[in-house]
């Protein structure tokens, strides 16, 4: 058997070996975690852009964070202001595993550096123009909107979630309309609006080649329109 060893460098990093040795994680989840974990204690950072700083892309860290989630290292708060409104998500990175949710009493105009002085997380910050945006249109966001939203966010992207809030207002439609919307196109594995325009552009001239003799009918009609989401 081929034997390893490890040759080290003066450029290291000392964090809780919990996360590494925990044999529920996956090789992904773990290389996440120490790379995360690696950062600065007030390090602020986006999905986006950690991604670029490995070959596999967001698809694959977005993957790997739910797994971390499921298994305690990640946890997400809503960040409220002056009037109770949400305004963003702090996600917090643990080096050691959660088993319940710590509670956060209705926490106004977090800073960066309020939220990161424990030495064990660190923050990743969630957009709020996602939450603007519904707000604007849809009216009043409550906690399980948000963190469904954010969530969405999490799993695609901030302009894939808003192109399905936009067609779900052309339908006069609320955000479960929207939500299913979502389902369909990471079904159908469409990622960016490039795919959703090539999909409707697709669906459209089936529609005109199949059902020529029913024009008035499909006058008003979009790729999203034959799904029910109600």
């Amino acid at each position: 058997m081929a034997t390893f060893r490890v040759n080290k460098s003066k450029n290291y990093t000392t964090i809780n070996n919990t996360g590494l040795r925990d044999e529920r994680l996956s090789w992904k989840a773990k290389g996440i975690l120490a790379y995360i974990l690696s950062l600065p204690d007030d390090w602020v950072f986006y999905m986006e852009e950690i991604s670029t700083h490995a070959k596999d892309g967001i698809d694959s860290l977005r993957v790997g964070m739910k797994e971390l989630k499921k298994y305690g290292y990640v946890r997400r708060f809503p960040v409220k202001n002056e009037k109770g409104k949400i305004t963003n998500w702090e996600t917090i990175i643990y080096e050691v595993p959660q088993v319940e949710n710590p509670q956060m009493e209705n926490p106004t105009l977090l800073s960066t550096k309020e939220l990161s002085t424990n030495k064990q997380n660190i923050n990743i910050q969630s957009s709020s123009s996602i939450f603007s945006f519904y707000e604007n249109n849809f009216g009043i966001l409550n906690t399980f909107i948000a963190e469904s939203i954010s969530q969405w966010v999490n799993d695609t992207s901030e302009e894939l979630v808003q192109a399905a809030m936009e067609r779900a207002l052309k339908q006069q439609k609320k955000w479960n309309y929207a939500e299913g919307i979502l389902k369909q196109w990471v079904n159908k594995n469409i990622r960016t609006l490039a795919d959703v325009n090539a999909a409707e552009i697709e669906f459209k001239n089936k529609g005109r080649k199949g059902e020529k003799n029913n024009a008035s009918v499909r006058k008003n009609s979009s790729f999203i329109e034959k799904y029910d989401f109600e």
